[in-house]
């Protein structure tokens, strides 16, 4: 009898590291491609439609107090402004985990991969910065639709997830140019093509920031960002975004 029920105990404690509900395998993908490992980002300003622009970026971002244990996610990224308004990115990074306070299989350090489309829908005046008397201010209202992949995250499978958001960007005054920025969304995970997993789920996501623009050198923005994945355990998202437009 007492055999069985040291094996019963032990049963039961392993539990919890080898079964994960369909929710918390839904939060790991999106914890693990660039919608949830980076911190979000404002829409580039709108610029001259003479010219398109080159983008390189620079996001820092961790997570904290989600399921999983904190995380850091560091990546680069390069977009392309086309003629001024809407632009289309890649972004590479690498994902460090620390597992230390989880017992979920599979957890350790990888690639982050991703794609991101942004579509200009209205540019406009100050609107809402009426309010403080700024009439430089512009705004600027869109939707972009963005794609992610994690290599051999979970247990050696790979994690990819689909985000469709609708941003909202507001810069104002001259002399020191602030940017601020709003965007709800929805986050489905998704089966990979290859060593992916067959469920998916599907989130609401909410990321708003602060950032200056033309930081002491033309084209340099800096910003600050918090997210929030509407999910039990899903922490919080914050990081630094730093961007550098080449300008004509």
């Amino acid at each position: 009898m007492t055999t069985r029920r040291l094996l019963l105990v032990l049963i039961v404690l392993a539990q919890p590291a080898a079964a994960q509900t369909a929710g918390e395998l839904h939060l790991r993908r999106l914890l693990s491609v660039p919608l949830g490992a980076l911190p979000p980002a404002a829409m580039l300003m709108p610029a001259s439609r003479n010219h398109n622009y080159w983008v390189g970026r620079l996001q820092v971002g961790t997570q904290q107090n989600n399921f999983l244990g904190d995380q850091t996610t560091t990546a680069v990224g390069l977009d392309l402004q086309w003629q001024g308004g809407s632009s289309f990115g890649l972004t590479a990074g690498y994902q460090q985990a620390d597992c230390k306070e989880t017992v979920v299989t599979g957890c350790g350090s990888h690639a982050v991969i991703g794609g991101r489309a942004r579509f200009n829908v209205i540019t406009g005046g100050p609107t809402v910065a009426s309010i403080v008397g700024d009439n430089s201010a512009t705004t600027t209202v869109g939707t972009e639709i963005g794609l992610g992949y994690a290599p051999t995250d979970i247990g050696g499978r790979n994690a990819c997830a689909l985000d469709v958001g609708a941003p909202v960007s507001l810069s104002l005054f001259q002399r020191v140019r602030v940017l601020t920025f709003l965007t709800p969304g929805l986050a489905w995970d998704m089966p990979c093509i290859v060593g992916g997993s067959q469920t998916a789920g599907a989130s609401t996501y909410l990321g708003t920031g602060v950032g200056v623009q033309q930081l002491g050198v033309r084209g340099l923005d800096v910003s600050i960002g918090v997210q929030r994945i509407f999910r039990t355990r899903a922490g919080l998202q914050v990081g630094i975004n730093v961007t550098y437009v080449r300008l004509p």
